[in-house]
């Protein structure tokens, strides 16, 4: 007698029965270079703001220092649950392709049942709108209620922005960009007992943000598709893009830093142009190699992975940059 598909499916796990194997499928399931981006993101930015008070070598009194490890929770855990909604929520929706692109995922492998991601995604939506009640914070209501509305449009009908390929990527670029680095900077100054306000550093982050994340976005076809036939020359092009892209962020900003206010220009010069050297080598290699076959010294994926550890480093490099600005 033929085993039913039921009969054949992993059974999807259980938290009671199976906690450690479900933590690790949930960890998954929250995209950990996302969640690494998102809480250096908000450490980063809590930071900026909180050089403008206290710049390094003065010692803040006991109840600022309380006042912003509270503040920096609250935010965290909220732009936390935020970020496992979104990414959670394009995991659902996008389960099909991911059981022949990356079915290491928990839904593609089976690891979780759809109604437990549903679940899972909607118990993190909540939370981060509780949480940025909890803050009575204005600026990071708005920052998580914009991050979940476009999240819901970008994966979700009937909009499902995703599919368009002038679009999808714009919406990663407006919440890693302009939503993130403007609500949660605005959302720390006040907290903190700052007049609200945007200053030149933070334009700045922003802008060379949006260049990273139009750059992971450009490369991420190329990493999905790695394990498949790939044109070459559009995958060149792809790649010669991306070197340019931020090849013109990391040149304008390394020539702009001698005017941005209240950054140590010198380690903020000196930072990018080793990580420009960097990118250059790394760039010249996936460029000169075929980069998705087995024997190449550099492939996509990799490339891919590079370009977010970059992202993750301008998070330490700004304000450590502006905490030495006194100095």
């Amino acid at each position: 007698m033929p085993m039913t598909k039921s009969a054949l499916s992993r059974p999807s796990l259980n938290l009671i029965q199976s906690p450690i194997p479900w933590l690790q499928a949930f960890w998954k399931f929250s995209r950990p270079h996302t969640i690494v981006g998102t809480s250096l993101s908000v450490l980063g930015l809590f930071a900026i703001a909180w050089a403008a008070r206290h710049p390094l070598g003065l010692s803040p009194g006991t109840f600022h220092v309380w006042q912003g490890v509270s503040s920096l929770w609250i935010t965290w855990l909220a732009c936390i649950c935020t970020n496992i909604y979104i990414v959670g929520l394009n995991q659902i929706e996008d389960v099909a392709a991911d059981r022949v692109n990356k079915p290491y995922l928990p839904i593609a492998s089976g690891a979780f049942s759809a109604p437990q991601a549903k679940m899972l995604v909607g118990i993190a939506c909540s939370c981060a709108i509780l949480l940025a009640v909890v803050s009575q914070s204005l600026y990071l209501i708005v920052t998580v209620w914009l991050s979940l509305a476009i999240g819901t449009a970008y994966s979700l009908p009937p909009l499902q922005l995703k599919r368009f390929a002038f679009v999808g990527p714009y919406c990663k670029l407006l919440v890693r960009g302009p939503v993130v680095n403007l609500g949660i900077f605005l959302h720390a100054s006040s907290q903190l007992g700052l007049i609200p306000q945007i200053p030149w550093r933070i334009g700045a982050l922003t802008l060379v943000v949006v260049a990273f994340s139009g750059a992971i976005a450009l490369l991420k076809g190329l990493r999905d598709n790695e394990a498949q036939s790939i044109d070459e020359t559009e995958a060149s092009r792809v790649a010669q893009l991306v070197w340019w892209l931020l090849t013109v962020c990391y040149s304008s900003l390394i020539i702009a830093a001698t005017f941005i206010p209240g950054i140590n220009a010198g380690f903020l010069i000196v930072t990018h142009v080793l990580a420009l050297i960097y990118f250059w080598y790394l760039g010249y290699q996936v460029q000169h190699s075929p980069g998705n076959t087995d024997n190449a010294s550099f492939t996509y994926r990799e490339y891919y992975q590079f370009i977010w550890k970059l992202f993750f480093i301008e998070y330490l490099i700004f304000p450590t940059a502006c905490l030495l600005h006194q100095i």
